[in-house]
């Protein structure tokens, strides 16, 4: 990939900040789809878990917490919580 770039760019500093840039991108990208280095603990529709904090703040919120509650779900429901309390 260096030496592709390298060969439009035709210099080693702006060729290593572009490719330390796309490096930076695809990990939010990753992030950003829940992605996280294959370890999601997806349920196999893409779908991750309610973390232990999100169904713990939940419960001291006293907001039911769903069967099978995502983080989506948690987040949706403890932003709404907030929302209704304000």
């Amino acid at each position: 990939m260096y030496e592709r770039v390298n060969t439009v760019v035709e210099h080693a500093e702006v060729t290593a900040a572009i490719i330390e840039q796309v490096g930076k991108d695809t990990r939010c990208g990753w992030l950003m789809n829940g992605r996280s280095n294959g370890n999601d603990h997806s349920n196999g529709n893409g779908d991750v878990p309610a973390t232990e904090k999100q169904i713990g703040f939940m419960k001291r919120l006293k907001i039911e917490v769903p069967a099978g509650c995502t983080k989506q779900e948690a987040s949706k429901l403890i932003d709404e919580s907030k929302a209704t309390a304000e």
